[in-house]
């Protein structure tokens, strides 16, 4: 049993939780759902011991440490919290730039995959695992190869792989996974607790969750506004994923080309992962982009936004012109927006102390005050626009990142992942703007794993296998 009694959690001198209550039984798995910055990360690095209560007490029935250290040694041995943005701790004091991953110079520096795992590697096939969880192609791999699922789903194995905790706590596990993935996983989390007994609290928005999980916690503005049974959900099954029609080509034949690929072929040494791929992108289409955890989708991505170095050596048309025909790489960026899971990943907010409004304003100095300031009344983040940026939750930390590329709004937009970890009121207010407030003229291409947003936002799309 876990029992938080009277807590208070202050921090940067900012009262959040007040006298907080909450029983976490044996036998129990919690969902922890509410609005982006309603407390949910907080309330998981408390239970793990992150945090401290300014006022009250965290118990374990499972902790029974005579003295603070026997204590706090049990609560690391017994509790693994596996946050949100795990990647930073693989590469904080690394000189390292987003782009890198499509560089093979310079990767000696970064880590491969077994090396994250040390000796604890024989460990992997030794643990009573399902095989959907193995990862054995991806070992020789460069860390920063890895897609963003890919990477997800390592983060967590090395997580388990030293010692299988009491307590597994899972900031938005789902995020980043495509469908067949997220099935593993949930089955993964459903074969631990069954199996080994540990009990597992996650957050999450929407979902489709572990047969265990059999609570809910909502929370509203660090206050729990409701406990909740949650009954066992039936799994997405493969026949129930089924993509619409793409309208015909023809539709779209006459209008300016935007990005032209003819017969590209992509390889990793003996890896070759596109071959023979045409795509062609018109001026005021909207794309949607699938396909499995490292099936290319953000190769494609970078491709066109001038990092990825076979771009030159490929036939890969941007606006007309060949890549390497004279243009530099900064006039092509000055007509394409990209946001990406890597953006945040290798930027490193956490360690940003501007407030998210001067931060915005300072990345967009051309646009205006009024713009900036519509943009803000649009997404309703006043209330929290003049935090650090370094106090923001993950999903407003990718809200603003959203309101900063909105404001400047260039002639193609990639967005890679962009509804991550936002609240469904959230993800409204951005589906609506882009539906909305994009002018006819902009060209969208959107790489998701949902299928309501393939419906949403199909016009055209391109699946990879």
């Amino acid at each position: 049993m876990i029992r938080i009694d009277g807590v208070t959690v202050v921090k940067a001198a900012a009262v959040l939780y007040k006298d907080l209550h909450w029983t976490i039984s044996p036998n129990e798995h919690w969902v922890i759902s509410g609005p982006g910055g309603s407390g949910k990360t907080i309330l998981l690095e408390l239970l793990a011991g992150n945090i401290h209560a300014a006022q009250g007490e965290v118990s374990y029935s499972f902790i029974d440490g005579d003295s603070w250290d026997e204590r706090f040694a049990q609560r690391k041995e017994k509790i693994l919290y596996v946050p949100a943005h795990a990647l930073h701790a693989f590469i904080q004091g690394q000189d390292m730039f987003y782009q890198q991953r499509y560089y093979s110079i310079g990767d000696e520096r970064i880590p491969l995959v077994k090396d994250i795992f040390g000796a604890e590697v024989s460990r992997l096939h030794h643990l009573d695992f399902p095989s959907t969880l193995n990862i054995d192609a991806l070992l020789a791999l460069p860390l920063n190869r890895l897609s963003n699922g890919q990477l997800k789903k390592v983060l967590i194995l090395k997580s388990l792989v030293r010692q299988i905790p009491r307590v597994l706590l899972l900031d938005y596990p789902f995020e980043g996974l495509d469908r067949l993935s997220r099935m593993d996983l949930i089955g993964f989390l459903d074969h631990i607790a069954n199996a080994f007994g540990t009990q597992i609290i996650l957050v999450d928005h929407h979902h489709h969750l572990p047969s265990v999980i059999n609570r809910r916690l909502v929370l509203n503005d660090f206050r729990v506004e409701a406990v909740e049974t949650v009954e066992p959900q039936v799994v997405e099954q493969d026949n129930m994923f089924s993509l619409p029609e793409p309208k015909p080509e023809s539709l779209f034949e006459g209008l300016p080309e935007v990005v032209g690929m003819r017969n590209l072929r992509l390889a990793y040494g003996d890896k070759v992962i596109l071959e023979n791929f045409n795509w062609t992108i018109r001026r005021g289409d909207r794309w949607a982009l699938t396909g499995r955890n490292g099936s290319g989708k953000t190769t494609l991505f970078s491709l066109i936004y001038a990092d990825h170095p076979m771009a030159y050596s490929q036939p890969v048309y941007l606006f007309g012109k060949r890549r390497g025909s004279g243009e530099s790489i900064w006039d092509i960026k000055k007509r394409i927006s990209y946001l990406g899971p890597e953006i945040v990943t290798f930027l490193n907010p956490k360690s940003i102390q501007q407030p998210a409004q001067a931060y915005v304003s300072n990345m967009q100095r051309s646009a205006s005050k009024q713009q900036l300031d519509d943009l803000i009344h649009f997404f309703d983040v006043g209330q929290w626009f003049s935090l650090p940026v370094k106090h923001l939750s993950s999903g407003q930390l990718q809200l603003m990142f959203l309101i900063q590329y909105f404001l400047g709004q260039k002639e193609l937009l990639l967005l890679d992942e962009p509804f991550q970890f936002l609240d469904p009121v959230a993800k409204d207010r951005v589906n609506a703007y882009l539906q909305e407030h994009l002018d006819s003229s902009v060209t969208l291409v959107l790489i998701t794993h949902y299928e309501e947003d393939i419906r949403r936002w199909t016009s055209q799309r391109m699946s990879l296998s």
